[in-house]
C-alpha cells in the first residue's frame, strides 16, 4: 500500500538579503562626503577671509618711521615751477631717478609704473603721480623730460636742476648715479622707484624687478 504524500511548499530562499546593508553603507559613505566636503568649504572660506583681513604684503621694503620725505629743493618742472612735495600731499608720488636716454632700466620701469596706473581704479589713478628726476641734466631739459614721462602716462612728470641739486637729492634718497663717458655716454644709476605716502613719509622702495600688478597692489594700500 501506498502511502499518499503532501506536496510540500517550496523552500524558503536561505540567501540573505542585503539590500537594508548596502543602503545603510551608502548612507554612510554620503555622510562622511558631506562631511568632508563641508570641512574643504570651510577650510576655503578661512583662506579668503585670511587673504581679505590679513595684512598686505608690500612687493618693496617698507621704511619705518614717520620723517617725512627729502624735500627736493633746487629741482623745477617743464613749466619753470619748483618741485614742491606740499603738492602732493593727499596722494601717492613715485620717484624714480633716471634720465631719458636711458637704453634699458628706465623706460622699462616708466612702462611698469604705467601699466601699475592702468590697473589702478579710476580714483586710485587719479591719486598717483609719478616724478622722474633726471640724473644727466646736461641733456635732458626739462622740456625734453616732460614729453618723455608724459609719453607713458599723463600722470607722469620729469625734473631737472643744477647739478649741485641733483647731487644733494639723489644723496638723501640713497640713490649712486655716474655719468659715462664719450659723446653717446650713458650713465649708471641705481633703479629703485620710491614711494612718498600719502601723508608725505617716505614708505617704501620698490626694486627694479616689481611687477605692475605688485605696483598697482602697493599703492592700493598706501590709498587706504
Amino acid at each position: 500500500m501506498t502511502t499518499p504524500t503532501a506536496d510540500l511548499p517550496p523552500a524558503a530562499d536561505q540567501t540573505p538579503n542585503t539590500e537594508p546593508n548596502r543602503a545603510r553603507r551608502r548612507s554612510g559613505r554620503m555622510r562622511v562626503l558631506a562631511v568632508v566636503a563641508a570641512v574643504v568649504v570651510g577650510i576655503a572660506f578661512a583662506f579668503l577671509a585670511i587673504r581679505t583681513v590679513g595684512p598686505h604684503l608690500y612687493a618693496g621694503t617698507v621704511l619705518q618711521g614717520d620723517t617725512p620725505a627729502p624735500a627736493l629743493e633746487g629741482l623745477v618742472r617743464a613749466d619753470g615751477s619748483s618741485v614742491d612735495l606740499a603738492d602732493y600731499e593727499g596722494d601717492v608720488l613715485m620717484v624714480f631717478f633716471g634720465y631719458a636716454n636711458c637704453p634699458d632700466v628706465c623706460p622699462t620701469t616708466m612702462a611698469t609704473a604705467a601699466q601699475a596706473m592702468d590697473s589702478l581704479s579710476a580714483e586710485d589713478r587719479d591719486r598717483t603721480r609719478l616724478l622722474m628726476v633726471s640724473v644727466d641734466p646736461s641733456r635732458d631739459t626739462a622740456e625734453y623730460l616732460e614729453t618723455f614721462t608724459s609719453f607713458f602716462h599723463p600722470n607722469f612728470s620729469g625734473a631737472t636742476g643744477p647739478v649741485e641739486a641733483i647731487d644733494s637729492a639723489a644723496s638723501q634718497y640713497g640713490i649712486f648715479y655716474q655719468l659715462g663717458e664719450g659723446e653717446d655716454y650713458t650713465v649708471d644709476h641705481t633703479a629703485s622707484l620710491m614711494g612718498i605716502a600719502p601723508d608725505g613719509v617716505l614708505r617704501i622702495v620698490w626694486p627694479p624687478e616689481v611687477t605692475a600688478e605688485q605696483l598697482a597692489g602697493d599703492i592700493a594700500e598706501l590709498l587706504g
